[in-house]
């Protein structure tokens, strides 16, 4: 394998059988976590951060495809064991699909989109309420607020994860 390569170590954790209950928090939020820590502690060296809408439905999200590549990664065998790799694969720079946001559909624990631009809309009074620095961070923060969005996870380039939920960061939280 080159430089380039990741090698990315899943557990387990990552199996159908823990989303039985999708809408207890702190069954979500940990299996979001284990992910997001997953993708920070395998970044290769040309990492280039990610973005990951983890949702139970995209209507009030508007998005569109940013990746007009030919060659598509097969979604449908991407199952639970490899969303860490491929969602660290595709988040280098040489990938045409390093930009934008991924979704993950948190009922079946699948990756449903690749490399989307997202334009979440900017409620009332957002100025003054949320602060981030960033398109991503702040797209991510926007996210999060719409319905049917659970919420939203980054790794940045440098490995930092975030967890936005309701346009809060709740990855610090105990």
């Amino acid at each position: 394998e080159g430089s380039n390569s990741c090698i990315v170590r899943v557990s387990t954790f990552y199996g159908e059988h823990q989303m039985r209950n999708p809408m207890n928090t702190s069954t979500w939020k940990s299996q979001v976590m284990d992910l997001l820590r997953s993708i920070s502690c395998n970044r290769c060296s040309n990492f280039s951060g990610t973005g990951i809408i983890f949702y139970r439905d995209l209507v009030n999200l508007p998005y569109l495809q940013l990746s007009a590549a030919d060659e598509r990664p097969n979604l449908t065998q991407a199952d639970s064991f490899d969303i860490a790799s491929t969602l660290s694969s595709v988040s280098i720079m040489r990938s045409p699909y390093h930009d934008g946001f991924h979704f993950i559909d948190i009922e079946h624990w699948q990756i449903s989109h690749l490399s989307q631009y997202i334009s979440p809309p900017i409620p009332q009074g957002a100025d003054k309420q949320l602060h981030g620095t960033g398109a991503r961070l702040m797209s991510a923060m926007l996210a999060s607020l719409l319905h049917g969005i659970v919420c939203v996870g980054l790794v940045s380039k440098e490995g930092k994860i975030y967890l936005f939920h309701s346009g809060i960061d709740i990855a610090r939280e105990n």
